[in-house]
């Protein structure tokens, strides 16, 4: 469970501390502030002192420093905190409520609020704030198993080659597809590749061992009309999903948990994929030096080369 939460918290990238902390890499979207999320700002300077706090304090940390992979954690920083401001969003509209008791178990399964710096990659004093928020991503994925459906039809791309990418591929056939969404069956036919046309819950993805990481894409959290072009896992990086949402409908909640259980880790993935609307209702601004907002997978990027999922507009829906 640890090292799952750990992954979790830190993804590996690469660049100096002088870039992370100086900001060489741009100018912030607005003065002074690393993030803006609707009406709240997250300042430049707050990052900077949690930077700096880990890599005074949390051993892990200084490797960071050491192997000038600084930028990751300062990237995961400002995700975590944009994040919070969304899941208090999502919180308040689900009227969802960490349980102290389940925060004190996540804490326990790191070793404690000691360690808990180090497993989650923030602060001292923001330790309980992260495991809260994981406690509730996993509730908001729980309150939507048995309520999202979805109807899609579309196909998987694989296979490289010197001329076009597997990423390629699946990009070239989802603006085909944005571009004539009544013949989405016959282009993905086309790609000489199986069809896929599905209508599914949530929660039967998820349950699916061959689709499980699907639950937790943008397959669920994108709007009708929209095609999504996503890597249903990064480990499989030749393999692409592009699919059109035709159909996207949230029932009333169940009110009780049915059908298979989901792990505790997909559904805090799942729960992170459903911030999507709270995200693009708000409206979420990063600053360049951290990278770019992917409203995809409600993530920073480190570049546009390092987005993993597109959400195309069809000529239909982007002209409502």
């Amino acid at each position: 469970m640890m090292d799952l939460i750990r992954r979790f918290a830190l993804l590996v990238t690469a660049a100096t501390t002088a870039i992370v902390l100086a900001g060489c890499s741009g100018e912030p979207t607005k003065a002074n502030a690393a993030a803006i999320i609707g009406d709240d700002r997250i300042s430049l300077d707050s990052v900077q002192d949690e930077v700096q706090w880990l890599l005074d304090n949390v051993p892990d940390m200084q490797q960071l420093q050491e192997q000038d992979k600084v930028s990751l954690l300062s990237r995961h920083i400002v995700q975590t905190r944009v994040r919070h401001e969304l899941i208090g969003a999502a919180a308040q509209q689900e009227g969802l409520s960490a349980d102290a008791g389940e925060v004190d178990e996540l804490l326990q399964q790191v070793g404690g609020a000691e360690q808990a710096p180090s497993q989650f990659g923030v602060r001292s004093s923001r330790v309980r704030e992260f495991a809260s928020d994981y406690v509730l991503l996993q509730q908001l994925a729980e309150r939507n198993l048995d309520r999202i459906s979805v109807e899609f039809v579309g196909a998987y791309i694989s296979g490289e080659s010197p001329e076009q990418t597997a990423k390629e591929k699946a990009l070239d056939l989802g603006r085909e597809i944005a571009a004539d969404p009544d013949q989405a069956k016959e282009l993905a036919q086309e790609s000489g590749t199986e069809v896929i046309d599905q209508s599914v819950t949530l929660r039967e993805l998820a349950s699916g061992q061959q689709t499980a990481l699907l639950a937790a894409s943008p397959l669920f959290s994108a709007d009708e009309g929209t095609v999504v072009v996503t890597q249903p896992s990064p480990q499989q990086g030749s393999l692409w999903l592009v699919a059109l949402v035709e159909d996207r409908l949230v029932g009333a909640s169940s009110g009780g948990e049915s059908g298979q259980p989901v792990p505790p880790q997909l559904l805090a993935q799942i729960g992170i994929q459903q911030l999507a609307p709270f995200a693009a209702e708000q409206g979420v601004e990063i600053s360049p030096r951290f990278g770019v907002w992917d409203q995809a997978t409600v993530a920073i990027a480190e570049n546009e080369d390092a987005v993993a999922s597109y959400l195309l507009p069809t000529t239909a829906s982007s002209e409502q």
